[in-house]
């Protein structure tokens, strides 16, 4: 028997079942393909101060690319995505750019955000009317 065959055929049930497992492992890890979609999700606003507003329509809505595997891009899952604009520490009106990132985006584990249009929302904050009706100062 020559040495390469004897090679081959030592041993040969294990090696057998290495390459099922490293086929059955290859299946498993690109079997399962990757989705783009793109989305339209609403955006909330958090932490609007007690003396600003939100003025001139700010945007109730934004599109999203998302990414990821199939069984995570359902239409269930996706539900719950939103930007969320946290304007915490704002204490001046006028105009501010507040950039969509993957920060601001919630998403469900496994999903990658791309990109979103537009990329940064513009909002216009001014001084809130005061309740009672009498305008408001500058402190």
């Amino acid at each position: 028997m020559s040495p390469v065959w004897r090679a081959l055929t030592d041993n040969l049930g294990w090696k057998l079942l290495s390459l099922l497992l490293a086929l059955l492992l290859w299946v498993a890890v690109e079997g399962e393909p990757e989705l783009v979609t793109v989305q339209t999700v609403p955006v909330y606003y958090r932490n609007v101060g007690p003396t600003l507003a939100l003025v001139a329509n700010p945007p109730a809505s934004v599109r999203l690319e998302l990414r990821g595997p199939s069984d995570v891009m359902g239409r269930q899952n996706l539900s719950n995505v939103a930007v969320i604009v946290d304007l915490r520490g704002m204490t001046e009106p006028g105009e501010i750019a507040f950039p969509i990132t993957d920060e601001t985006v919630t998403q469900p584990a496994g999903v990658t955000f791309v990109r979103s249009d537009p990329s940064d929302l513009k909002l216009h904050l001014e001084r809130a009317p005061d309740p009672k009706g009498n305008p408001t100062t500058k402190q």
